[in-house]
């Protein structure tokens, strides 16, 4: 379904060793249409970032919107502040 989806919605739980970075190239944004946006609202450490920030560099993927992060607060220096193609919100998907 992952290749056909517009929207892609991260929920998951932060669980170590089964979750963690479970969103990311080899699974996730290489399989994703390049008109497809993904959002994380679950929790950041299901998302390898640095592979994130590749597949929006790169345009394998329209966009992201993020509400939460690996580390938070996003740091200064994270390349996510350099991607024109993501949205931020300041952890309240709620």
């Amino acid at each position: 379904m992952i290749k056909e989806a517009d929207f892609v919605v991260g929920v998951l739980p932060k669980v170590i060793g089964v979750t963690e970075h479970f969103f990311n190239i080899e699974s996730t944004f290489s399989k994703m249409k390049k008109s497809a946006v993904f959002m994380n609202i679950g929790r950041g450490l299901t998302v390898k970032e640095t592979d994130l920030v590749k597949a929006l560099k790169e345009k394998l993927i329209a966009g992201a919107v993020l509400d939460v992060f690996e580390k938070e607060p996003l740091t200064e220096n994270s390349e996510i502040w350099e991607c024109e193609n993501v949205l931020i919100t300041p952890h309240c998907a709620d």
